[in-house]
């Protein structure tokens, strides 16, 4: 059996993008580790993006996707960008969430 670990204790999901058709999500999200939060980009799936997004709405936090103006290409695919907004302006944290699939986290 395979144990879950992770490097860090929150995650806070800031915003989402993602092609219309493609399986890959790009979050920004602040990784918290000790007192320190962490600003990076990542590569999720589809899958991981819908369990944050149950997982949020089961922790009763009450949140309101905003959509971005979507960038949508002559072949019919749109570029589609979310933030992660609170109604009563608290960030979108997340303990204990593991994710299911591999993520990259996208470095310069």
């Amino acid at each position: 059996m395979n144990a879950n670990t992770s490097i860090y204790e929150k995650i806070i999901v800031k915003e989402v993008t993602f092609e219309t058709g493609d399986n890959i999500v790009k979050a920004k999200c602040d990784l918290v580790i000790g007192n320190v939060k962490h600003a990076t980009e990542m590569l999720i799936t589809h899958t991981d993006l819908n369990r944050i997004i149950a997982k949020l709405s089961a922790t009763g936090f009450e949140f309101k996707l905003k959509q971005n103006k979507p960038l949508q290409f002559a072949d019919g695919t749109e570029i589609i960008d979310y933030s992660f907004e609170n109604v009563f302006g608290a960030e979108a944290i997340l303990e204990n969430f593991y994710f299911t699939n591999n993520i990259q986290q996208i470095r310069a």
